[in-house]
């Protein structure tokens, strides 16, 4: 995994863990398959580190677990903790294997956005302003700082317009 980055340089523009397929090749029971399984963990850590400083973006797995019939709550509420878990991580793309998943998708999104954008905001303030602010951040952290709030930003609700009426 560590040298594919560099075997094919410029010609690979994203990673995606594919959390069936994956889990199933090492014998794991398909009850036990799933985003957050520790072998599913170590893959990404894994495609992680090695793509890390490259460019090459990450794109986490996806649930089997459809929010449709009976169980829509309890869907979402899955979906939607295994997107906010991926993004904790790291991992700001993922997969979704149906259209009903969208609306946990976007709402877990802005929800890790907004939440932490105080707290970025704040940092990235006292970083630029050199400000004691209790946090004592370096170069690397500001850009990832700056980051977080640029892609909060981008993936954030479209604005509301103005009426006319």
């Amino acid at each position: 995994m560590a040298q594919l980055p560099h075997a094919v340089p410029g010609r690979i523009s994203a990673l995606h863990y594919g959390t069936y397929d994956y889990s199933a090749s090492l014998q794991i029971s398909a009850e036990y398959q799933s985003m957050e399984h520790p072998v599913a963990d170590y893959a990404k850590e894994v495609m992680q580190l090695a793509v890390a400083g490259t460019g090459i973006r990450l794109s986490d797995g996806s649930t089997n677990v459809i929010p449709v019939g009976d169980g829509v709550q309890d869907a979402w509420r899955l979906h939607g903790r295994l997107v906010r878990r991926s993004l904790e991580r790291g991992y700001y793309q993922g997969w979704d294997l149906h259209p009903a998943q969208l609306p946990s998708r976007f709402a877990a999104t802005y929800a890790f956005y907004r939440q932490g954008l105080p707290a970025a905001a704040a940092r990235l303030r006292n970083y630029v302003e050199r400000t004691d602010g209790g946090v004592m951040d370096e170069p690397a952290t500001a850009r990832a700082l700056a980051a977080f709030v640029l892609r909060g930003i981008q993936c954030g609700p479209p604005a509301r317009r103005k009426s006319w009426n």
